[in-house]
């Protein structure tokens, strides 16, 4: 929890990559609880990232309350 996180586009507000990454699962967008990016473009598509500070060896990741908005 609480590693660096960053994201294109932002959709809210600059900064929130890192709700991702709070420990907190809510998907409550409008309450701004949650980090959120646009859809992008096929030239310029969405994506987001964590710094884990660490190498890892990881078996796997969890991504909660998944919610597409506009399709």
């Amino acid at each position: 929890m609480h590693k660096p996180a960053e994201q294109f586009p932002d959709m809210n507000v600059p900064g929130s990559a890192y709700k991702a990454v709070d420990g907190n699962t809510s998907n409550d967008v409008d309450g701004n609880m949650c980090a959120s990016t646009a859809m992008g473009t096929p030239s310029n598509p969405a994506w987001w990232r964590v710094d884990l500070r660490a190498n890892y060896n990881l078996t796997g990741i969890k991504i909660f309350n998944i919610i597409q908005h506009g399709l």
